[in-house]
């Protein structure tokens, strides 16, 4: 099949794509009977492409198509957006509002607008790191507990409009906004204003998991080679949530196209992006991010959830769209989208591995730290000549690439490192989070954490350190090790004693504060 491109460097017509070609490599990607993937290309609204490899049941053989749904994980961002972008302009309220008063029983100290709320610079804790310090399960969280929690927490991470963490938790919260102002769910609002007009029938907001979806193909962690069984099981939604088909999100990226049915407004306010209070122009604006790949602009928005993984990009230059929705988590579907697109628009491949084969630039040795977060990292020197850096109870492998920097391999496949001018960045894995600045620290201090007991009124819940281990609620038992910059380290998290107070940091937390307790205090009931 031709080849041929337009003189912009850009394919301006589907059928002289070499579709065949990328057929070919997606099934090099997934082994026969094995859990699989789906891939469409979008052109003025309707899918002049799609493809499809492995099987959506692996119990029952039952292979993937165009018509079958998959779990988008954080894809959904863009369409919880979308929906709070529409009640503001039917005038619900401002972006700019305060969301404690729209959100009754909210505790937060500070105010946060709805906007920070979209754009994740509001500060706000990271819920799936607090859940595990409150003792709820993540299996079957409904919108109705997770609110429950999210109404004690008063601190936030940053003065909101003053950085950007990526934050699911504002997500949820607008979920919330649009049940509180229109007394629908997000599912029963996107559907009437979003996924009906635009046609989009097989897509819902999934906020019952119990409920048999026609199609639906299950979800399965492939990392470690075999298949395990890892399907969604939350009820909350707003983060995360959504399936649809690549079928069915042809009219989606119409819409984002040219704005047709829901309005140009609306489009353009979707990929507006975030301005910090010091006029610092961030990528990401409401549930998409804008980048570049194969030298071209596009915005769009990956998802990782339990057994699923996608990518969706659009690339406006082109009117063209893209995406990869996958029921399996071996592989990056940034990293294969991303070399699936060079295909289509005739650019250089790009490399989905690192590059170089032996290294030869210097390694990082020494220990890490990122005083925004309190991230801590420690860099060896592999056997193989690479680098391995330990980060909160796991080693990661990276191998330096023909560009100097130093990418992972295995499960830290797609996290890039960079060594300049004295310092560390990790680029992570997931495009639409920041990366991470490190500076050298001190080495760990080999004394034990003190026995201490804490609470954190926000949460309702008594922390306690005892013989070496981390204990909250009923279930949380973490070992503790000694970190570097005077910190110790906690599964996820970096534990710091301040004045007589334990901070949490991790995994979306900054500083999250515990009160030291009278000593004798003894961790009993359980948590509100």
């Amino acid at each position: 099949m031709p080849t041929a491109k337009g003189p912009d460097g850009i394919r301006g017509d589907t059928r002289l794509m070499d579709f065949a070609l990328v057929e070919r490599e997606l099934s090099t990607l997934v082994k026969p009977g094995d859990p699989g993937m789906a891939f469409g290309v979008y052109r003025d609204g309707a899918a002049v492409f799609t493809a499809a490899q492995g099987v959506a049941c692996a119990e029952f053989g039952v292979p993937i198509d165009a018509r079958t749904r998959f779990d988008i994980a954080s894809s959904s961002k863009q369409f919880t957006a979308a929906c709070v972008l529409l009640l503001a302009r039917d005038g619900a309220f401002g972006l700019d509002d305060d969301v404690r008063t729209l959100i009754p029983g909210l505790s937060l100290a500070v105010p946060v607008t709805v906007r920070q709320l979209l754009q994740h610079t509001g500060g706000l804790p990271e819920w799936y790191a607090l859940t595990p310090l409150s003792g709820l399960a993540f299996t079957e969280m409904t919108e109705e507990r997770l609110l429950r929690q999210l109404k004690g927490i008063r601190r936030t991470n940053f003065p909101p409009g003053t950085d950007f963490s990526y934050s699911n938790t504002g997500y949820v919260l607008a979920a919330v906004l649009v049940r509180e102002v229109t007394g629908k769910s997000l599912a029963a609002f996107a559907d009437e204003r979003i996924f009906k007009p635009l046609g989009m029938d097989d897509t819902v907001f999934r906020d019952d998991p119990s409920v048999p979806l026609p199609r639906m193909a299950y979800g399965y962690a492939t990392d470690s080679g075999e298949p395990r069984r890892a399907d969604t099981m939350e009820a909350a939604v707003g983060d995360g949530g959504v399936v649809t088909s690549v079928r069915d999100l042809a009219p989606w990226f119409g819409f984002l196209a040219d704005g047709r049915v829901l309005g140009v407004d609306l489009r353009d306010a979707l990929v507006e992006q975030a301005v910090l209070d010091d006029g610092t122009v961030l990528p990401y604006a409401f549930g998409v991010y804008h980048g570049e790949v194969a030298g071209q602009a596009c915005f769009g928005h990956g998802g990782k959830m339990h057994g699923y993984t996608c990518d969706l990009l659009f690339f406006p230059a082109a009117g063209l769209g893209v995406a990869l929705l996958t029921n399996q988590t071996a592989v990056n579907p940034s990293q294969a989208g991303e070399h699936l697109v060079h295909l289509l628009l005739g650019a250089p491949p790009a490399a989905v591995s690192p590059a170089g084969t032996t290294p030869g630039g210097e390694v990082p040795v020494g220990h890490w730290h990122d005083p925004a977060t309190d991230e801590v990292f420690t860099v060896t020197t592999a056997e193989d000549g690479g680098m391995d850096v330990y980060w909160h109870g796991i080693t990661l492998r990276f191998t330096e690439g023909t560009d100097g920097d130093w990418h992972g391999t295995g499960p830290a496949s797609g996290t890039r490192l960079a060594a300049e001018g004295g310092r560390l960045t990790f680029h992570p894995l997931i495009r639409s989070r920041r990366p991470t600045v490190l500076v050298p620290c001190r080495a760990p201090d080999p004394a034990p954490m003190p026995d201490a007991v804490y609470l954190s009124e926000e949460l309702g819940v008594l922390a306690t350190v005892a013989g070496g281990t981390l204990h909250v609620g009923l279930s949380l038992r973490l070992p503790i090790e000694p970190g570097p910059a005077g910190a110790w380290r906690a599964g996820p998290y970096t534990l710091r004693l301040d004045s007589g107070d334990l901070l949490v940091s991790g995994g979306g937390l900054r500083g999250f504060r515990l009160t030291g307790q009278p000593a004798g205090t003894r961790a009993i009931g359980v948590p509100r």
